[in-house]
């Protein structure tokens, strides 16, 4: 199951940039046979990837314009002669991730040969999680540079070559830290002078230490949190939290009885050698249905995707646990690296069942463009993937760029050397509370808008709402037109109200209440509203056609 688990792990995720199917042989001649081509064959590539981008992509201009494509194009056929392999490999991969949806672009090599450092990027930077024995030293250090390239700069400077939903940094944040340590992507951003070679500078404990290395380890082993063997890693010797006790597990799920709590792991959409996802989950929900659970956690944040087809037995079966399927009972842990079919997955439990999100936001678009189908540059052998199909779970009109979690719960990297799971802990201290509907209406009633107003910003300054925030403005719409649909005018402009306070800056808002405002025939005030709206959007056609209609301008 181990080295199962490692192999389907990687497969999923290189399946997801048209890798699938490229073995180890044919890799290494492909980095041989690069440095050797001409100008002629490079621009032969480009412009065959330039051709079969918009045949094999299902809606390549989706996010950009057919001029700015062809711009890129034009440009790095110009730059063509003045590059080496790897800046041309490097741009060739950046031109692969124009359309801006994870599941389309390339990076990398799966049997490259790596620097030897297992890097993770949290809130306050990129550290060293584990590291052969001989740079011990660095290990739980921060890195500082790479070169004489600042850390997060060369993590910047890979936002546009990995593939990547717009908006939504999840991808990145699971290739990232891992491409930071490929010598043939380091030199093709021209940090450093070669691929063979790197200077990596790390902060550790007040001491700075410098780490000349060449590369040594597999690509596909420094994934996720998996042990790699004598390595050095910085986690202490206090007992694992539940999520690293099996990383190399597809799945797995065990009992809590001091919280009460049904704990399942689910980290690869695939069946096992032994297990299918069907039966697993059938025996698992059959014995939390036997036991005295308050709260079952299906813990997702580890999960690349996979095979969505595999998802209905895990829906089903948690709809019929009609104990746990309700408010408070039902938690999903998710993170950036919640991806592909995992985010299927987290769509289809939003939809059907009752779960609270825990955790981070997911790491793709709600709707979202997949199944990429690879295109092979005839003369380097690069490899690129192109979404072939548009998955739409939601309504169409769903644009949200992640699914974000009602409670925030980061891990920092204090929190993985000291074993810690800010996730689980949240879970376990869980308390129900009112919605921010509930207090802003509650906050009304007791002091009109001021204390509706009140309300709102003791809702926002609540650290578990972080990540629930952005949500907050179409919540209170949502709420004032439900009101002025049932007549309710008064409370109906206080909720507007509420919202144009609290969103000054939002056209929406103020169209809004200039909406509740002209339906109680206060127009003046509706005039303003709508005025206003402009100001912010002067594209916005509501507020321009309600002026005409209230014979304003």
């Amino acid at each position: 199951m181990r080295s199962y688990r490692k192999q389907l792990v990687v497969a999923v995720l290189l399946a997801m940039v048209g890798f699938s199917g490229v073995g180890a042989e044919a890799q290494d001649a492909q980095a041989q046979s690069t440095a050797a081509l001409t100008a002629d064959e490079w621009r032969a590539d480009l412009h065959y990837l330039a051709e079969q981008m918009p045949l094999r992509h299902k809606n390549l201009f989706h996010t950009m314009t057919p001029a700015a494509f062809h711009a890129a194009v034009a440009r790095l056929d110009a730059d063509i002669p003045h590059l080496n392999a790897d800046e041309i490999a490097v741009r060739l991969y950046t031109l692969a991730a124009m359309p801006e949806d994870s599941h389309t672009g390339g990076v990398g090599l799966p049997a490259e040969q790596c620097f030897p450092l297992r890097l993770r990027r949290y809130h306050d930077g990129i550290y060293v999680e584990s590291a052969a024995p001989q740079y011990a030293s660095a290990v739980g250090g921060r890195l500082l540079t790479i070169g004489a390239t600042p850390a997060e700069t060369v993590y910047e400077r890979l936002r546009a070559v990995v593939p990547h939903d717009s908006g939504n940094p999840g991808l990145l944040e699971v290739l990232g830290p891992v491409l930071m340590t490929v010598g043939h992507v380091l030199h093709g951003l021209d940090v450093t002078q070669t691929a063979d070679a790197a200077n990596f500078l790390v902060l550790k404990d007040g001491t700075r230490i410098t780490l000349d290395l060449a590369p040594a380890t597999p690509f596909a082993t420094l994934f996720g949190h998996a042990p790699i063997p004598g390595w050095v890693d910085a986690r202490g010797t206090a007992p694992a939290p539940l999520w690293l006790m099996h990383p190399d597990k597809l799945f797995w799920s065990t009992y809590v009885a001091a919280t009460r709590t049904y704990y399942l792991q689910f980290n690869v959409v695939g069946d096992a050698p032994d297990e299918t996802v069907a039966h697993f989950f059938a025996e698992a929900f059959e014995r939390a249905g036997s036991l005295p659970v308050d709260k079952l956690v299906l813990d997702i944040r580890a999960n690349d995707g996979g095979n969505n087809t595999l998802l209905k037995p895990i829906i089903v079966g948690l709809i019929r646990l009609e104990a746990i399927d309700r408010p408070g009972h039902l938690f999903v842990i998710t993170s950036r690296n919640t991806y592909s079919a995992a985010q299927n997955l987290v769509n289809r439990l939003e939809l059907y069942t009752d779960a609270i999100f825990v955790g981070q936001p997911t790491g793709e678009h709600v709707n979202s463009y997949g199944d990429p189908v690879a295109i092979l540059l005839p003369n380097s052998g690069i490899r690129v993937g192109m979404a072939s199909v548009w998955w739409q779970d939601g309504d169409e009109r769903d644009r949200r760029i992640e699914t974000d979690p009602e409670i925030a719960a980061d891990s920092t990297f204090a929190d993985y050397v000291a074993n810690r799971d800010p996730a689980l802990s949240a879970i376990e201290n869980y308390k129900p509370e009112q919605s921010l509907e509930q207090r802003v209406l509650g906050g009304i009633a007791a002091g009109g808008v001021s204390g509706g107003i009140a309300s709102y910003r003791a809702y926002a300054q609540n650290p578990i709402h972080e990540y629930t925030l952005r949500r907050m403005e179409p919540k209170l719409n949502r709420l004032g037109y439900e009101l002025l649909a049932q007549r309710k005018l008064p409370d109906a402009i206080a909720v507007f109200s509420v919202n144009v306070l609290a969103n000054p800056m939002s056209a929406n808002a103020a169209d809004s209440l200039g909406e509740a405002y002209a339906t109680a025939g206060e127009r003046a005030k509706a005039i303003a509203c709508y005025r206003k709206a402009l100001q912010l959007d002067p594209t916005l056609e509501s507020s321009r056609a309600a002026l005409a209609r209230l014979g304003s301008s």
